[in-house]
């Protein structure tokens, strides 16, 4: 199998200082020494900050797109 990053957040006051890259490197990392085939992440389509993270590591779109699911409690 594969394995999926599914959060990762950055608090806005070290934000800008390669956190984010260095812990999704380290995960990349961690899922090529467990023999993983594969590594997914889904962001936002707005969020330009994790896309060039994870563009500059290595990532590429898949073309699918999910959708968000919400309940109101009102």
């Amino acid at each position: 199998g594969g394995a999926h990053l599914a959060r990762l957040a950055v608090s806005p006051d070290y934000q800008g200082q390669g956190i984010a890259a260095a812990l999704v490197a380290d995960a990349v990392s961690y899922f090529e020494r467990s023999h993983a085939d594969r590594l997914t992440v889904n962001t936002q389509q707005d969020n330009y900050a994790s896309l060039a993270v994870y563009k500059r590591l290595g990532f590429a779109p898949t073309g699918e797109m999910f959708g968000a699911w919400q309940m109101s409690l009102i």
